[in-house]
């Protein structure tokens, strides 16, 4: 939910250029603005946690490696796909 509201000012043909686009992504120049922002200065958040999640499970990994035998493997997997 958007609760937050700031004006931002456009010279004229930034703005032309900013409404032909909305309408060619069929959206509205608010929420090119909100991409943009997010692409520009929270991406890399996104990034660092996504590389984290990618160092957990590598670490995940190696403790259980040769744990599980292909069998088991394919009986949790077939288990899973139950539900």
């Amino acid at each position: 939910m958007l609760v937050k509201r700031t004006n931002i000012l456009f010279d004229p043909e930034m703005w032309r250029k900013l409404t032909e686009l909305a309408k060619q992504q069929n959206t509205t120049i608010g929420e090119l603005t909100r991409t943009a922002v997010q692409k520009a200065y929270f991406e890399n958040e996104e990034y660092e946690k996504r590389k984290e999640a990618t160092k957990k499970i590598k670490l995940l990994r190696k403790q259980i490696k040769g744990r599980f035998s292909a069998e088991v493997i394919k009986e949790l997997i077939n288990y899973g796909r139950k539900y």
